[in-house]
């Protein structure tokens, strides 16, 4: 399916703390885009999610979206990240993911973009500062280190804390995680290091960017600081982005981040580059 008259159709993969919220969003109205279809853990989940719209998205399976819009929005448990993305890429269909460390994962999907025509857009997600980051990188020499500071119940569930057997409700003060690079945390973290997985592949690589995850128990947001040397600037960004309630694991910056990364495919003018 391909809109007409300049408006732009998007699915929306994925309900939950980052995706519903798009969704809504969407519903309302935006000039120059419409919500036309999602999908969720079933058909059945998503039309119960969303009975309350004013106009009703199509519910369908996940490698159904790309039938039915333009542009696909990822919002997904890292598991599901290919379910989705296959069949957007095969249709050439634009595709706006979040979950970056299954892109990592799964670098081979850019090539196959170009072949197809898709493209694929990571949403900046709880971080700032990527266009700075990107521009550096552009100078050539330099580095990115980041660390991450988490309450411990946006981390319980991560894979590495699960395996390790370690309680973090019990924590009385800040623990580190891990201290590496970035492509070594993102195998352990799948869903808690989208953000450093951003500034790695804006930059220098994942595996060139440092990195250290902690359990934090005296904070009560998500926190995350970048550092920047290159031949160009020396940049230091800090966010503090405030957990969602429904997942505290996500930002509420996050589904905003997608929300401006969708206006900006319609915007006449762009600030930032």
């Amino acid at each position: 399916m391909r809109s007409t008259d300049k408006e732009i159709t998007v699915a929306v993969a994925g309900l939950g703390a980052a995706g519903l919220p798009v969704a809504r969003w969407l519903d309302r109205g935006v000039p120059g885009l419409r919500l036309t279809a999602v999908a969720a853990s079933s058909p059945d989940r998503a039309r119960t999610l969303t009975q309350d719209f004013e106009v009703a998205p199509l519910a369908v399976p996940l490698a159904d979206l790309p039938r039915h819009a333009d542009v696909i929005v990822e919002a997904l448990p890292p598991a599901r990240f290919r379910d989705v993305a296959d069949p957007a890429i095969e249709a050439g269909r634009t595709l706006i993911i979040l979950s970056l460390t299954q892109l990592l994962a799964h670098m081979q999907l850019i090539d196959r973009a170009r072949e197809t025509g898709a493209r694929i857009i990571a949403a900046s997600g709880a971080i700032a500062g990527l266009d700075a980051v990107r521009a550096a990188a552009m100078g050539g020499a330099g580095r990115a280190v980041l660390q991450t500071r988490k309450p411990p119940a946006s981390l319980a569930n991560a894979p590495f804390v699960r395996e390790a057997g370690l309680d973090l409700a019990g924590l009385s003060e800040p623990l580190c995680l891990f201290s590496g690079n970035v492509a070594e945390a993102a195998q352990k973290f799948p869903a808690n290091v989208n953000v450093a997985v951003a500034v790695a592949l804006a930059g220098w690589g994942a595996e060139q960017t440092g990195y250290e995850i902690w359990a934090d128990p005296g904070i009560t947001r998500n926190t995350h600081k970048i550092m920047i040397e290159s031949d160009a600037v020396r940049l230091e960004i800090a966010v503090a982005n405030v957990p969602s309630e429904e997942n505290p694991a996500t930002g509420r910056m996050t589904p905003l981040s997608v929300m401006a990364t969708l206006q900006r495919l319609t915007a006449v003018s762009i600030i930032g580059s």
